[in-house]
Formats: structure tokens, sequence, C-alpha cells
């Protein structure tokens, strides 16, 4: 099996293919679609910097770019079907993604063990909790795939609150308040990524978005996160508050100890 470029523009065609099929001609549709179409792209380049710097082999780096662009393969199908990218409110597009790429063959070039680490990589993107007892190389990929999505997740959301209007399925319909809700509370001042389904407003959305830091695995995102003054960039729009400021702090604090 040669893992190559040409491996990877085979997978690119394929997912050109599959997500060029949801474009309606209608504008506030497509713009999902183009906005995840975006977006996977993006990820698969954010995995593919991750895996240059961490040293992964060449075989592990193409499943890890492949798992990267796969990602979000089940967002088209659930934003056609149910108008919304809130796993709460229709499916868990990990799962469903799983579930897209057994049934359209799209890993199909490659041997059953590289299939099965890739299908991990998009079943457990968006899980709060992985399962135990991940084989090696496949609990590289999983973690791989989520710290690239965050990172370019980043980009999405910073652009969108730059809006003077902002797109109700871009912020997951969460009301546009500064309070922040009591389970979210709680998970952040234990130091923990808050659930998603506990989400009830943008403030409790940014807030998450900051504590992302406690689960980035590698040492090239937390840097990257520094870089791109993401930390300073959400924290800015937060309001400014004892609490919100104390909890924001303390996640500042954790990232300068882990990249210092």
């Amino acid at each position: 099996m040669n893992y190559t470029r040409e491996l990877l523009n085979d997978f690119e065609q394929a997912f050109s293919t599959y997500t060029d099929g949801f474009l309606s001609g209608k504008a506030e549709f497509d713009k999902n679609v183009l906005l995840k179409t975006e977006h996977s792209l993006l990820v698969q380049q954010e995995c593919r910097y991750l895996a240059e710097a961490e040293n992964f082999s060449p075989r592990l780096a193409i499943l890890v770019e492949t798992a990267g662009l796969f990602h979000d393969i089940g967002r088209f199908e659930q934003i056609r079907r149910y108008n919304t990218f809130v796993d709460s409110r229709s499916i868990d597009h990990g799962d469903f993604g799983y579930e897209v790429l057994l049934k359209n063959n799209m890993l199909s070039p490659l041997p059953e063990n590289d299939r099965n680490i890739i299908l991990a990589g998009i079943k457990f993107h968006n899980k709060r909790q992985l399962a135990p007892h991940l084989e090696a190389e496949t609990l590289l990929t999983v973690r791989a795939v989520r710290d690239a999505d965050k990172l370019d997740i980043m980009r999405v959301m910073l652009n969108e609150y730059s809006r003077s209007e902002l797109d109700p399925a871009v912020i997951l319909h969460l009301e546009e308040s500064d309070a922040v809700s009591p389970p979210v509370l709680a998970h952040l001042e234990k130091g923990e990524n808050p659930n998603i389904a506990d989400f009830r407003t943008l403030t409790d959305f940014k807030l998450a978005q900051l504590a992302w830091i406690y689960d980035l695995n590698f040492t090239h995102s937390l840097l990257e996160f520094k870089k791109r003054r993401i930390y300073e960039r959400i924290a800015e729009l937060l309001p400014d508050t004892p609490q919100i400021n104390m909890l924001s702090r303390k996640m500042f604090d954790y990232l300068e100890n882990k990249t210092a």
C-alpha cells in the first residue's frame, strides 16, 4: 500500500463529489454546506501541520489527514435533514459520519485496519470522553483530529463573532446573553470541558471554547492556540464580571504553564 499524496487526492475527490451533491441553489442552505466544506478542508490541513510537527510516520500522517478531511462528513446530511448543526436536536454527527463513510465505501482503497483507524477518528472526534482502551495508533489519530477540529472551529467562530448579525446555525441557536448556565459554570470551576448539551447562552459557548485548552492533546496544538492569540481574542468578547474574569484567568494560567 502506497501512502502518498495521490491517495489523498483520491479521497479529496470523493469528498468533493459527495459534498457537491448537497448544493441546492438556495443561498441560505448552501452557505452552510460551503461553511462545512471549507472547515473540513482546513481541518485536513491542520492535521497535516500537526502530524509534521509531532513527527508522525508517513503512513500515520496520511491516515490522520484523511480522518481530518472526513471528520464532519455527517454534517451535510444533518443540515439537510434537520436544518441544524446541534446534535442534541438531531443526530450525533460523529456517529452518523461513521455510517456515511461505511455506506459510501469512501475508504475502500485502504486495508481494513487503516479503515478502522480513520473510522474511529470520525466517530470519536466530537465525543466529550473517549472510549477506553483505544489502540495506540487509533488514539493518536482521534486525538489529532480533535485538536485540529478545535483549532479550525476557533477560526470559524472568531470570524462569526466579528459579524454584525450572527448566523443562528453557526452559534448553535444559542441565546445571545451574558449569563453563564450553572452546569457550564460547575465544569469550568473544576477545570473541565463543559458538556455542549448544557449550553444555553453564547457566553456558555465562548467560555467552553476557552476551556478546550484542557482537552488539547499535543504541544503543537497548545502552541498554535497561543501563537494565534485565540485565548485573548475570545476573552475580549466575554462579559467583564468578577466570576468570568476569574475563570478566564484560571484558563490563561493553564495555557501559560503548558507552553512555558
